[in-house]
């Protein structure tokens, strides 16, 4: 059996790209977003850049020896790494990723303990199988994919600390902690013997916690606010007292948070948003993987994702919807713990909490209801064709896809703005991804014509394949770590870390030249990935006058989770209707005269 980590050393590592053919993708990729005389002043600021001698060279060649340096195996890495980290805005919405996932279990007959339960022993199946290495490896089709990041799922958390948080990951796997009712409880999930409890023993300890009735802390939300804010407030809270900091170990070593959800959602919007961000109650955001199972019994998770990318995370969800009605409950097991004990397997995790930290908390429960009341969420399930329909039209589903996305921002606003697909560079050691820019000279001609009287059928046809073309070189180019975002990224990176010890005082200008920031002001976020075991997925907006799309291309339907700002609810409506339209008049196109 191949070893999980054992093609490590044998993945190509991640080269830093020309500068020249950077700056000059740079120029492309930017000139359908902004007017021919904002190009030519870009194309001014880029020819400053590169001059010999000047800021663009000193950061490529600062980049080129710090890749070298060995510390890092990547150097695309730690710049992704801190983008994240270095967000002082809250968590929820803006940063954290959730799934709703498919159940082979019957939600009419299990209950929330019993799923909680399971899903628990299929987890801790899954982390087995990574830490002792004989998780197979991914692959994208003959190509073996970085593992590394599977290291980063469990036992991990974002802490907050002033300026730029800090992701720490653990050993630990001996508990989990679960959240009801705003307590927050220690379970075991391993035994003295370090095997893992029989599923009906932890579903007793499950059942025990649900039956506290009244309402605890609440010290989760507190990991909902700003980060410099929950950075100060959690250091005050720990100086407090001894126990406060092991209460907060404890946490921060947690194998994952399990949140047992008191709402009941069955509308696809409702789960949507309950697993995006819930009421503010029973979540702890830092923590990397928290599972949500709600009082029916649909589940679903909601991680951060700093050290985690969504290729890793199907993965495990992939093995829970294949185990997790495998799992067996032993109930002479369970009637013997009964019966001899009265308590739980659990230690609630209980903080001394001062007159500061507690307004704090209520300070938060009001930032959260305005927090959350300014996102929209939208699901557009469409069920016309999907990706078996648009492979007869010769074609990449998901290029068709993100042309319709194009077509249908051109329908709201006339034109279209930058639009962003992430695409995984795990081919590489340490891989994360780079980001596709979607709008191209292409895809504009194919738009503007689709409606043209001048143009015939075949022409515009034509003219899609053209863009659909494009587009898959541009993918294939982020792919193989040629794309044009995370090489910039990671030489502000570089000018943030060491600026000022290799001469620069200032960042260049073409970070903040009208080109670059039209270019990285995506309006349209999206993504899409597997869909085997989920049922959706989504995130918020990643600028205020934005929408974050992500999308499954299942095989006869294609399921959209859409959000917005609230202030933007009515054409995140048309965005839902324009997206319907426009891949029912690009499936017309191209059947016509076939």
């Amino acid at each position: 059996m191949v070893s999980t980590f054992s093609g490590q050393n044998k993945l190509p590592t991640m080269s830093v790209p020309d500068l020249n053919d950077t700056c000059s993708k740079l120029l492309e990729w930017v000139e359908p977003l902004i007017t021919e005389r904002e190009l030519l002043k870009t194309k001014h600021v880029v020819d400053h850049f590169l001059v010999s001698g000047g800021g663009g060279e000193t950061l490529q060649n600062e980049l080129v020896e710090w890749s070298k340096c060995g510390a890092i195996s990547n150097w695309s890495a730690p710049a992704w790494k801190d983008l994240y980290l270095e967000s002082r805005a809250p968590l929820p919405i803006n940063s954290n990723v959730f799934y709703y996932l498919k159940s082979k279990l019957d939600e009419k007959v299990c209950t929330q303990t019993n799923i909680a339960a399971a899903l628990v022993v299929s987890v801790y199946g899954f982390m087995s199988l990574v830490d002792e290495e004989v998780l197979e490896i991914d692959m994208q089709k003959k190509q073996p994919l970085c593992m590394n990041q599977y290291n980063n799922i469990f036992s991990s958390i974002r802490i907050p600390r002033t300026g730029t948080d800090e992701f720490k990951v653990s050993s630990s796997r001996q508990h989990i902690v679960v959240l009801h009712r705003n307590h927050i409880y220690k379970i075991d999930v391993l035994d003295a013997k370090g095997a893992i409890r029989t599923a009906s023993e932890i579903e007793f300890d499950l059942e025990c916690i649900l039956a506290v009735s009244e309402s605890g802390q609440n010290l989760g939300l507190l990991t909902s606010i700003q980060r410099d804010e929950w950075a100060h407030c959690r250091a005050k809270l720990l100086d407090i007292s001894a126990s406060n900091k092991e209460a907060m170990t404890c946490i921060e070593q947690a194998v994952f948070a399990l949140c047992l959800d008191e709402s009941k959602p069955e509308d696809i919007t409702e789960i949507s948003t309950q697993l995006l961000h819930g009421s503010g109650n029973d979540r702890f955001f830092d923590k990397s993987l928290q599972f949500v199972v709600f009082a029916n019994g649909k589940t679903g998770i909601n991680f951060e994702h700093t050290g985690v990318d969504g290729s890793v995370m199907l993965r495990l969800i992939a093995h829970i919807y294949n185990s997790i009605d495998k799992v067996i409950f032993n109930e002479s097991s369970r009637s013997t713990k009964a019966i001899s004990r009265t308590v739980a397997d659990t230690k609630e995790l209980i903080f001394e909490l001062n007159s500061r930290v507690e307004k704090t908390i209520r300070d938060a429960a009001e930032l959260f209801i305005q927090h959350t009341a300014n996102t929209q969420t939208r699901v557009l399930s469409f069920t016309q064709f999907g990706k078996n329909q648009i492979k007869e039209f010769g074609v990449s589903p998901d290029a068709f896809v993100q042309l319709a996305l194009q077509l249908a921002e051109y329908k709201l606003y006339g034109k279209c703005y930058s639009a962003y697909e992430a695409v995984m560079t795990r081919t590489f050691l340490d891989g994360r991804i780079d980001v596709l820019y979607t709008v191209t000279p292409d895809s504009m001609a194919f738009i503007e014509s689709i409606n043209s009287p001048d143009y015939s059928v075949s022409d515009k046809q034509e003219f899609l394949r053209n863009a659909v073309k494009k587009h898959i070189e541009r993918a294939n180019e982020c792919r193989t770590g040629q794309g044009v975002y995370t090489h910039l990224l990671a030489l502000k990176y570089r000018y943030k870390l060491a600026g000022t010890s290799i001469g620069l005082n200032a960042l260049p200008e073409l970070f903040t030249s009208k080109g670059y920031e039209a270019l990285t002001h995506s309006v349209v976020c999206t993504s899409t990935t597997s869909e085997y075991g989920v049922e959706l997925a989504g995130y918020g907006p990643i600028v205020d006058d934005g929408y974050g799309i992500r999308y499954f291309t299942r095989n006869d339907a294609i399921c959209f989770n859409m959000t917005s700002r609230t202030e933007m609810h009515s054409n995140l409506d048309k965005m839902k209707i324009y997206i319907e339209q426009s891949l029912v008049e690009m499936a017309e196109l191209m059947l016509a005269n076939s």
